[in-house]
Parts: C-alpha cells; sequence; structure tokens
C-alpha cells in the first residue's frame, strides 16, 4: 500500500498529500518498552514530520499547520459527525433545529463548561468564533460564509441561531466541525492567520503539559465538562521517522496507536499477537475508475458498464490491500459506504446492480454491434479499438496494482490497456482537465450521507469543459435528474425527502454507470490491547479510525473512551 494519507474531503490537492512520517527520533518511545507512559497516558505516533510551536485551531492550515492533538486534545467542536456510519455525538451543543422554511438553524449549547482558564463557555463563544472567520476570510477554510451564511448571533447564554439567504440545510457537516475558540481571549487577537496560539485556552478533554520538536504531551483537564472522561491520565504523542519505524515500535510495544498504513496488516501485524494487536481500517470512501466520457465509447453508459461487469474488484481489492480492504460488490456500486448503505441503500435497487460477468458483459457490446476477434475488440463497423490508457499517480503502489490487475481483467473484452503513471502535479492537473481516457483515483467530500460523495462526483458546479480545470467532476457527467435530486436534498431537512433524492441519484449510477467503485478508501487505525482497551472497531465504530490530530472530532471521541486496563 502507498503511504498517501487515503482522505480528500473536498481539494484534489489536500487529497492526495503524502503521510507525513516524522523526521525526528521517536525519544519519548524510545525507552518504554511496554506501551503507555508510566503514569497512565497512551502513546499515539504523530503523523507530523516534526511537533510545530503552533496550538491555533483556526490555522487554515489545520492539522499540517498546527501541534498534533490541537483540534483532537485543547479544542472542541459542536457535534461530532461521524462520517463512516452518519452518526451524531454531541460536544458543545445538545441539540439543534431547523426552522422558517430551513433557512435558520438553532443550537442549543452545552450548560456547564468552562474554558481551561476557568471562564465559563457560552454560546456567544460560538457566535464570536464563526463571526471572527467572516472578519478574516481567510480562516473560512470551509467557504462557510461564501455559501448563503448571512449572520450568527447568541440571543441567550446557551443558544446560537444562524441565518442564512436561502435555505441549505447541506452546510451542516461544515457548521458542526469548526473548532470553537474564548471569545474573551481571541476578541484581542488580531494577527490570527499567524499567531501560534502558545498558551492555548480550550474546553477539550487535555491540557498542554510539554512539547519540542518530537514530541508533544497533554495531560488530563481536572476540569472536563464529562463527567470521569476522560479515563486516560494523557496523551504522549511521537513523531516518528518513517511508517516502517511505526511498525516496529507497534510490534515492540513502544506504542499504543498509529495510523500507519501497514503492509499485509493481518499477516504482519495481528498475527504476530492476535490477543493484543489490532487494526480498523473502516471504508469510509472509494477508490473509483473515473471514465472520460467525452471520448468514445466511453461516452455510452452501455460500454461503460460492460467494463465494470468485467473487473472482479473483490481480486482488485486483495492484491491492492491484502485483505485489509473489501472490493466495491452488490450496493455499494452505487458509490454508497459500506457504513452507510443500510441507512441510505434500499433492497429495492438491487436488481440494478450488476455482477462480476465477463461472458454477460461481452454479450452486452455485441448487441450494440461490437466483436471480439482474435482477442481484440472490434466497433461497430470493423475498427479494432486502440490501446486505452490507465492513468495513475507515480510510485502509487497501490493504484499501481489495481491498474494492473485491471488491466487484466479486461483482455477478457478485448479491451487493451496500458498503465501510465504520473508524478503528482500533472496527475492532478491532468484529471482536472479531462486529459486521461481512463483514470484510478478517489472519490471526493466523503461525508456522513452519501449526498456529499454524489455531489462533488455528478454536480455541474464541479466540472469544466475538457481543457478547463474541473474541481471534483472529473468524468463530466451530469444528469438533470441528479442535478435536480441534489439541489433539493441540499434545501430540505425532511429525512424522508432526503432518502428519496439519494436513491434516484443511485438508480441512476447503477444505470449510466458514470464512474464504477473499485475498491474501499479508508483511515487506518492500528492499536495495542496490551494497556487499554475500548478502541474503535467494527462492533463499536463510534468514529471512522481518525488520525490523532484530526479536526474534526473523532479522534477526540477515541481519547475519550478508551481506559488504561
Amino acid at each position: 500500500m502507498s503511504t498517501r494519507k487515503r482522505y480528500a474531503r473536498i481539494a484534489l490537492a489536500a487529497a492526495a498529500a503524502l503521510a507525513a512520517c516524522g523526521v525526528a527520533a521517536c525519544s519519548g518511545t524510545s525507552g518504554n518498552s511496554s506501551g503507555g507512559t508510566s503514569n497512565g497516558g497512551i502513546f499515539v505516533a504523530a503523523d507530523n514530520d516534526t511537533v510545530l510551536d503552533n496550538f491555533n485551531p483556526l490555522n487554515p492550515a489545520g492539522s499540517s499547520g498546527t501541534a498534533p492533538g490541537t483540534g483532537s486534545a485543547l479544542y472542541e467542536n459542536l457535534i461530532y459527525n461521524n462520517i463512516y456510519t452518519g452518526k451524531l455525538t454531541d460536544m458543545l451543543a445538545t441539540s439543534y433545529a431547523w426552522s422558517n422554511g430551513n433557512d435558520t438553524l438553532t443550537f442549543t449549547t452545552r450548560r456547564g463548561v468552562t474554558w481551561s482558564d476557568g471562564t465559563a463557555f457560552s454560546a456567544a463563544d460560538v457566535a464570536f468564533t464563526f463571526n471572527y472567520l467572516e472578519k478574516y476570510p481567510a480562516l473560512d477554510t470551509s467557504s462557510i460564509w461564501k455559501t448563503t451564511l448571512t449572520s450568527v448571533t447568541a440571543p441567550e447564554s446557551d443558544t446560537v441561531v444562524f441565518k442564512f439567504k436561502a435555505p441549505y440545510t447541506a452546510i451542516f457537516p461544515e457548521l458542526v466541525a469548526q473548532k470553537i475558540v474564548p471569545e474573551h481571549i481571541w476578541s484581542k487577537i488580531t494577527n490570527p492567520l499567524t499567531y501560534a496560539n502558545p498558551d492555548p485556552v480550550g474546553t477539550g478533554p487535555f491540557l498542554l503539559k510539554s512539547h519540542n520538536a518530537s514530541n508533544v504531551i497533554y495531560v488530563k483537564n481536572p476540569h472536563y465538562w464529562m463527567p470521569g472522561r476522560p479515563y486516560i491520565s494523557g496523551i504522549d504523542m511521537e513523531t516518528v521517522e518513517s511508517n516502517d519505524t511505526q511498525q516496529l515500535l507497534l510490534l515492540k510495544g513502544q506504542l499504543d496507536y498509529s495510523n500507519d498504513p501497514l503492509t499485509a496488516p493481518t499477516k504482519t501485524f495481528t498475527d504476530v499477537s492476535p490477543s493484543t494487536n489490532h487494526f480498523w481500517w473502516p471504508a469510509t470512501n472509494f477508490n473509483f475508475l473515473y471514465f472520460n466520457t467525452t471520448e468514445a465509447p466511453f461516452n455510452t453508459a452501455y460500454f461503460r458498464k460492460a467494463m465494470a461487469m468485467t473487473i472482479n474488484t473483490q481480486v482488485v481489492a486483495q492484491r491492492a490491500y491484502f485483505g485489509a480492504l473489501p472490493g466495491a460488490t452488490g450496493p455499494e456500486e452505487t458509490g454508497v459506504t459500506s457504513g452507510q448503505v443500510n441507512e441510505w441503500v434500499p433492497p429495492s435497487v438491487g436488481d440494478m446492480e450488476w455482477s462480476y460477468d465477463p461472458a454477460a458483459a461481452l454479450k452486452l457490446v455485441e448487441s450494440h454491434g461490437y466483436k471480439l476477434v482474435n482477442g481484440s475488440l472490434e466497433a461497430p463497423g470493423g475498427k479494432v479499438l486502440p490501446t486505452f490508457h490507465i492513468l495513475i499517480g507515480a510510485g502509487w503502489s497501490d493504484y499501481a496494482s489495481i491498474a494492473q490487475t485491471m488491466s487484466q481483467e479486461l483482455l477478457q473484452l478485448g479491451i487493451h490497456t496500458t498503465v501510465d503513471q504520473e508524478p503528482y502535479a500533472t496527475y492532478a492537473a491532468s484529471a482536472a482537465e479531462g486529459n486521461y481516457q481512463l483514470l484510478i483515483s478517489w472519490g471526493n467530500g466523503n461525508n456522513s450521507t452519501p449526498y456529499y460523495e454524489y455531489y462533488y462526483l455528478l454536480s455541474p458546479q464541479e466540472t469544466a469543459p475538457i481543457g478547463k480545470n474541473a474541481a471534483t467532476n472529473w468524468e463530466r457527467y451530469t444528469d438533470p435528474g441528479v442535478t435536480a435530486a441534489l439541489s433539493e436534498y441540499a434545501q430540505t431537512s425532511d429525512l424522508a425527502l432526503q432518502k428519496n433524492d439519494i436513491l434516484e441519484i443511485e438508480k441512476n449510477v447503477l444505470q449510466n454507470v458514470p464512474v464504477v467503485a473499485l475498491t474501499g478508501r479508508s483511515n487506518t487505525a492500528d492499536y495495542l490491547t496490551t494497556n487499554f482497551t475500548g478502541f474503535p472497531s467494527a462492533s463499536d465504530p463510534y468514529n471512522e479510525a481518525n488520525h490523532e490530530d484530526d479536526f474534526d472530532g473523532g479522534a477526540e471521541i477515541m481519547y475519550l473512551t478508551i481506559r488504561p486496563k
């Protein structure tokens, strides 16, 4: 598996950033042979190259521009939105409601919360934070104020009201993920883009104890608002020089938790000590095959579907990910991830799903005038199809495996391909400008419902003519029915109506196959249960295997859940 971070929320560049492995020595763990700190804290491998001297939760660079733990140990958001299951966990907010035709959103904020300096938290801090983003637009990385937001007020100490120019319920995940800062401190900060926040004051479960270039140590906040939590006494986050070193430290018991994309994790990690070594890699996204739908023969739905029927995604996934990630089959062919299938994919679409069946795929294209002659597919009129090019990023071993397996599979349909590898900058430009025939890449915008993946895959707002930059709809497929469903979903808070909209899109995807979901794509959680219990797992997916410096709140939920043995 490549060492790339596995998720893109929206931007292509962010999604393909290399998974950072620390360059500093792992000094904090080198003398600890049994995992866990001496006082009941947990050792975690940090993704950062070095521990930055920056604890600014509003830093536009997010986790890559701050010390690890800033967004998971110190500062909190309103609600944790689990993108794997779609489940919401109340944090600084205890309830919310849409009103006035969905142009008003009201949160009730939690009472009895104090900032770590003893000052009381209130809804005014929430209103201040969002208005601060408007005052300093460079901080508004989710473009909250550029959509339809018009005002944020706190009419009562536990009530904050968001008003919009027009209904836009789809903005909810961006609102609840925003880290909240204390008004009594940040109202005096006039340089938030460069402010390093050396003495962070948050509402989170931990306090900053110390940090240097190779580690940061947090200790339990004794006045945290959640009774009895956290169970652990602290967190020691360590930079590690490579993924291989992370794996070695895990095997030696010198780390308790890591996001290392282990190669063949069952064989190299869990089988070594099945009682203590575990990994959980929830598929919250997909690796997709993108077609250039502006170019024949990929501009016809039946041809795209025949190709999908000729690719054994289970074999693709096994070879690329050693069984750690699944191939996309059955309801996942809709592009809806496994954790959301039960909620969002009704059994009624089952008849539209395809199965791996190269013989049926050949019959399908033959019904449209194609012929298989001497191992090559001839188009109607007798011209042999040319060799097509599959584009991947250079050096991405998992994608190389996917492309090579896919090439072998497509030979059954008489389709010959070659695999092209481009450096990331060139690959990104080729995807955005449509300079490819077949592309293997990730989905964008994955979130707590299928709407977000579909929006970035299929919205006309996210595409552009060939040669122009398409933000995320790289296959350049649009459909009026899909566009209407996306629009209606984004304006309503009626779950039944939203589910109907998603169903219409699912049917379109299964019928027209604008992309093919190939394999799951996941975060990676590797952990030892030698000293701690309560890590997230398939049986208890309370977060989506978040990174240790995750800003969405999932890593904080883990630190609040695990406990010493």
